[in-house]
């Protein structure tokens, strides 16, 4: 039986996993990068770690998907450059000018979390989500 419950620590790994097997538009992105932590390091951690009481997972005996988000987009982004850069330290240095690689891309991302903040959005809807969920059993995905 499927469950929606709070997230819990001991959920770390198998959201990451299940983020960079849907980090590909919704497919398997293990191996595109250099680690594989780095689509859960951008799209997941930082909000687990940072709003955990914002963090769900959906449970079937194991963790299959997860919904992560935060109420304060503005806020999270200070939290982010304050508190998550300096927790992932030099993991991901910070990339080069264009032209870069993809991956040195998805790491400047990370160097520029206040793109989260949309101002035409920001008057409307100040709050940011992100779901992803994978059935490991039947090979199919999911994410947005």
């Amino acid at each position: 039986m499927l469950d929606i419950r709070p997230y819990r620590t001991a959920d770390l790994c198998a959201v990451y996993d299940i983020c960079v097997r849907t980090a590909d538009a919704g497919s398997d992105a293990r191996g595109q990068y250099s680690t594989d932590d780095l689509m859960g390091d951008l799209f997941a951690g930082p909000y687990v770690h940072l709003e955990p009481e914002l963090a769900f997972v959906l449970d079937d005996g194991e963790a299959v998907g997860y919904v992560v988000g935060t109420a304060d987009t503005a806020g999270f982004v200070k939290r982010y450059r304050d508190e998550w850069i300096p927790l992932l330290g030099d993991k991901y240095p910070v990339p080069p000018p264009p032209p870069r690689t993809p991956e040195q891309d998805m790491v400047a991302l990370h160097h520029r979390p206040e793109r989260m903040i949309v101002p035409e959005l920001a008057a409307i809807r100040p709050t940011c989500t992100s779901t992803c969920s994978r059935s490991i059993r039947a090979g199919a995905t999911a994410g947005s």
